[in-house]
């Protein structure tokens, strides 16, 4: 059977689940789920009708961020049961958990060798089916997966990654909460940013983070706090459509930063990412000859940085990181790092000792130790 992808994000489209199902045929399922959310937002109703009569095996509640010991139990459990189909219903960690599993359970009972990048992902042959219930990672698009060892973010990257079959349907996103909805809408916003101006980006992924910034940028604010049909299928799009365009693109400085900035301080992702976001435009903005890091020129950089500056509708970069800072407090977060809550000082070090250098590569702008930290000091 080909792969299926309901790139429309339509309104419903869930109870499809039972006709991928049925035309697999698998004799067992491995279902993987979030926690209260898989109930309310109605999935585990369309789900139960679609697995009906089929043996199945459930890892429910997966946490946000899971660490290693989180994805070994669910490859031992692979490891056991030999699934025919795997199901995914959730939001990005419990898709990353599901894509994570089906590369590397079937070689080894552990994830720690390709986290660590000691060795390369093998074939998978189990379907993935992957249903987002939240409007924010694109996990169902991206062949990599992140994993967390002792707190620290790695990535597990293959295009085997990427599910066989996605279903996006807006309804599933109508249960989450004002807050919930904000930060995962962040987080579309914020990768389609990063997306547009990256490194690695080419003109078909640009038109597809475009697509996506204009998406978020101009539905975030209802969905979070006049939530209806139009907007949640909008925020739906955006974060498919981001998700497309960082699987070519990678993120970038702001994702860099984060992952520090929720491992420690318990932030939700999208929050620990739009919480730089704004600086890093700006500092992007200021790329020149001496410290462009694309291989395409400062001409070029300064293009997409325009560009970026023009979607957003200001005048300039500082005006841009004004605009985008504001629609962050509009939909109830904090961009200020001090509302962490801890001593500036040792917030911004610990962010900077913690970077993910894999993804601040990715940056148009070289980012040096001390532009780093000079750039940190300007979030307040």
């Amino acid at each position: 059977m080909a792969p299926s992808v309901n790139d429309d994000c339509v309104a419903g489209s869930v109870g499809s689940a039972g006709s991928i199902v049925r035309q697999i045929d698998p004799g067992s399922i491995l279902l993987f789920t979030g926690g209260a959310s898989y109930r309310a937002s109605g999935a585990a109703a369309a789900i139960d009708a679609a697995i009906e009569g089929t043996p199945v095996e459930v890892i429910a509640d997966v946490a946000p961020n899971p660490e290693l010991d989180d994805v070994d139990a669910a490859i031992d459990t692979y490891r056991r049961m030999s699934p025919d189909l795997i199901i995914a219903v959730g939001g990005g960690s419990v898709i990353d958990l599901a894509k994570t599993v089906r590369l590397i359970a079937p070689h080894s009972p552990t994830a720690l060798p390709y986290a660590l990048g000691e060795r390369m992902p093998g074939p998978t042959k189990t379907p993935l089916l992957a249903i987002p219930t939240t409007a924010g990672t694109g996990s169902e698009a991206t062949h990599f997966a992140v994993v967390y060892v002792d707190g620290r973010k790695y990535s597990i990257a293959d295009p085997a990654m990427r599910p066989d079959h996605v279903i996006l349907d807006p309804e599933l996103t109508y249960s989450a909460p004002p807050s919930v909805t904000a930060a995962s809408g962040l987080d579309a916003l914020c990768q389609a940013i990063e997306s547009y101006w990256s490194v690695r980006s080419t003109a078909a992924s640009r038109d597809l983070a475009r697509r996506a910034i204009e998406l978020a940028f101009t539905h975030l604010d209802a969905v979070v706090n006049r939530p209806d049909a139009d907007s949640r299928a909008a925020m739906c799009r955006a974060a498919h459509l981001a998700g497309r365009a960082i699987d070519v693109s990678f993120t970038t400085a702001p994702h860099a930063f984060s992952y520090t900035i929720t491992s420690h301080f318990g932030l939700p992702h999208g929050h620990a990412v739009a919480m730089t976001l704004g600086a890093v435009l700006e500092y992007n903005a200021n790329t020149t000859e001496d410290d462009c890091a694309d291989p395409r020129g400062v001409d070029h950089v300064q293009r997409v940085m325009n560009d970026v500056v023009s979607i957003l509708g200001a005048p300039d970069a500082a005006g841009a990181r004004r605009v985008f800072d504001d629609l962050v407090r509009r939909v109830g977060l904090d961009p200020a790092l001090d509302s962490i809550g801890v001593p500036s000082t040792e917030t911004r070090t610990l962010i900077a000792d913690g970077v993910n250098e894999q993804r601040l590569r990715n940056n148009p702008r070289r980012m040096t130790p001390e532009s780093v930290v000079a750039l940190l000091a300007t979030v307040d």
